[in-house]
């Protein structure tokens, strides 16, 4: 009965569902809002951690993947998070036994069929619909499309 609510809610906020996930996220989750807000400023500005990022989508198209791609950091753990929002730590790791997460570039051709199948399946799927049209309108020759992930608990 729940579902059907917020599959109604989801319908009339059709086109700003990032925002309302951010709203309520913010108010039933706010440790959660806090480490991806650290985890954001940190990616998003800081010079070395952007050069290590840098270094992974190189690493993309060393393979051969499409410019046009989703690199996703899914943590194995929600302390995971904990290490990518703090740099001296993520950065300490980074050049000592690494962080454990599973890194996977997803070229738009894949990334499209996997968001539309994630998007039938029942719950809160906006973040996929959310990445996905990220990951469809960046400019390859200046950003990256990134989604970092953990399990919830």
């Amino acid at each position: 009965d729940k579902l059907n609510e917020v599959d109604a809610l989801l319908t009339k906020f059709k086109g700003r569902e990032a925002q309302l996930l951010a709203a309520v996220t913010a108010k039933y989750c706010p440790d959660d809002v806090d480490r991806f807000a650290r985890i954001v400023k940190l990616f998003s500005e800081d010079a070395d951690v952007n050069r290590m990022l840098r270094g992974f989508d190189e690493d993309a198209t060393a393979k051969g993947i499409d410019k046009r791609r989703l690199i996703m950091f899914k943590c194995p753990t929600v302390d995971t998070l904990v290490i990518l929002g703090d740099k001296q730590n993520l950065m300490t790791r980074m050049s000592s036994n690494g962080v454990e997460l599973d890194i996977s570039y997803l070229p738009i051709e894949q990334l499209r069929p996997m968001v539309a199948q994630i998007l039938e399946a029942p719950g809160d799927n906006a973040i996929y619909a959310t990445t996905l049209e990220q990951t469809e309108s960046f400019d390859p020759e200046k950003e990256m499309s990134l989604l970092v992930c953990a399990p919830s608990g």
